[in-house]
């Protein structure tokens, strides 16, 4: 089973979370590596699934975790946690606040999904990013607990989404179950991210792999989506055949 984040790891980042797509090496690898019937393909992503899957346009055979991992979809099936319902009208009124608050900061993104509301900081000069962070949090103080949202930090992001003891460790495991009850094998995970919030998806995976230079848990290292993409047809090519290729 392999599975990959998207942004920073398929896609390069952009301040603006609007503008990536996946490169189209990747995607070429990843379409010959869904058609190989002793492997099972997904992305586990912070973005919607609806967004995720126009971005990279895959097969539906190809699992797509959005959200976290709070909703996953394949095929013609769509899980969703009952946290996201209950938590969107919270993050309709703390995105409104936020874009009042955070308004005079140039370069400082926010970006609403629906059911979570994240505040993006790679654009605004590196000195005074904590700062806007610092700001959003406390914004958003009055809408976070255990029965309202929560707030997950990345990499020049706050994201505020529903409060449910759910990450994206729990999503790789839930496609692997499912992988299991289907193909009656429990698979073997391999997992490449670059984020802080991928850490919980390396500890539930066999193989990890993070992208760029952070500290991480991840056994391996790749610098860039470029090397992401060059290992991704490595792979395709070393598995399918030639004329497949």
């Amino acid at each position: 089973m392999l599975l990959s984040d998207f942004d920073g790891t398929l896609a390069e980042f952009d301040v603006d979370p609007a503008v990536p797509r996946i490169r189209s090496d990747a995607r070429a690898a990843l379409v010959v590596l869904s058609s190989l019937s002793d492997l099972s393909l997904g992305l586990v992503s912070g973005r919607r699934v609806a967004d995720l899957a126009q971005r990279v346009a895959l097969p539906r055979e190809v699992y797509m975790a959005g959200l976290h991992g709070l909703e996953i979809a394949v095929a013609e099936r769509h899980w969703q946690h009952e946290a996201v319902a209950k938590a969107e009208d919270a993050v309709t009124a703390l995105t409104e606040v936020l874009a009042v608050a955070l308004a005079d900061v140039q370069e400082c993104r926010i970006e609403t999904k629906g059911a979570s509301v994240a505040v993006h900081v790679r654009g605004v000069p590196r000195a005074a990013r904590a700062e806007v962070l610092v700001r959003a949090d406390a914004v958003a103080e009055p809408w976070l607990g255990p029965t309202r949202l929560r707030r997950l930090v990345g990499a020049d992001v706050h994201e505020y989404l529903p409060a449910a003891g759910w990450t994206k460790g729990d999503a790789v495991r839930w496609i692997a179950h499912d992988v299991e009850r289907r193909t009656g094998q429990a698979p073997w995970v391999a997992y490449f991210g670059d984020d802080l919030t991928d850490e919980d998806a390396f500890r539930a995976a066999d193989l990890s792999v993070v992208v760029g230079r952070r500290a991480s848990g991840a056994r391996y290292r790749l610098e860039a989506p470029a090397d992401v993409a060059t290992a991704l047809v490595d792979l395709a090519v070393s598995t399918a055949s030639e004329a497949s290729w």
